[in-house]
C-alpha cells in the first residue's frame, strides 16, 4: 500500500513540478552554496511566477536564515530576485504580500507609536491554519497573540517599545522559521 501511495505521489508531482523546478534553478544561480539549498513555502502566483523562501549553508557548514524570493516568469524561463533583508519591493509586488505590508513599509521609521509596535504574521499561503501557526510560533520560542481586527483573526508578536525591537524580531522570525511578517503600530485591544 505504501509503495502504491508513493508511486501516486511521484506521478502527481511529475506533471506539476516543471515550473517550480525551473524557478528553483533560477534561484540556485544566486546562491553561494546551491547544493545545500532548502526551499519552503513555495507557491505559484496566478501570473505563473513562483514565490517562496530559501536558505543555504554558510562556509562553516551551518544553515543561514531563510530569505524570501520571487522567480519571475519570462519568455526564456525564470528570473530570480532574492530578498536579502525582507524589504525588497519587487519580491513583495510579485508575491502579493498584501496591503498590510505596503502600509507598514510606508510608515516612517522615526514615528513612534503610542501603543508600541507589533510583528504581524502576513495572512495568506504563509499563514495556514490559525492554530497551526500559533503552535509553530510558540514551539519555536515566539510568544504569539491572536486578535480579532475588522472581522479577521490577526496573529502577532509583541508589543515592542520601539520599531527597531520589532524589526529585529521580524528578521529573527524570517531567518529561523521562514515566516513572512510585517512591523506595524500595535493596536491595543
Amino acid at each position: 500500500m505504501r509503495k502504491l501511495m508513493a508511486v501516486g505521489a511521484v506521478l502527481m508531482l511529475a506533471g506539476c513540478g516543471s515550473a517550480v523546478e525551473e524557478s528553483a534553478k533560477a534561484v540556485l544561480l544566486h546562491l553561494d552554496n546551491p547544493k545545500t539549498a532548502r526551499f519552503t513555502n513555495v507557491r505559484t502566483t496566478p501570473k505563473g511566477d513562483v514565490c517562496g523562501q530559501v536558505r543555504q549553508k554558510d562556509a562553516s557548514g551551518k544553515f543561514e536564515g531563510y530569505r524570501n524570493y520571487a522567480a519571475i516568469k519570462t519568455e526564456d524561463g525564470f528570473t530570480a530576485v532574492i530578498d536579502e533583508d525582507g524589504n525588497n519591493p519587487k519580491v513583495r509586488q510579485v508575491c502579493g504580500e498584501g496591503q498590510e505590508v505596503a502600509q507598514a513599509a510606508d510608515a516612517p521609521a522615526a514615528v513612534e507609536s503610542a501603543n508600541g509596535w507589533e510583528v504581524q504574521i502576513v495572512a495568506g499561503a504563509n499563514m495556514g491554519a490559525l492554530s497551526d501557526m500559533t503552535s509553530r510560533l510558540i514551539e519555536n520560542g515566539f510568544i504569539a497573540s491572536v486578535a480579532d481586527r475588522d472581522g479577521k483573526q490577526t496573529v502577532y508578536l509583541g508589543p515592542f517599545k520601539t520599531r527597531d525591537e520589532a524589526e529585529q524580531k521580524r528578521t529573527q522570525l524570517l531567518a529561523a522559521q521562514g515566516i513572512k511578517s510585517v512591523v506595524a503600530p500595535h493596536q491595543a485591544n
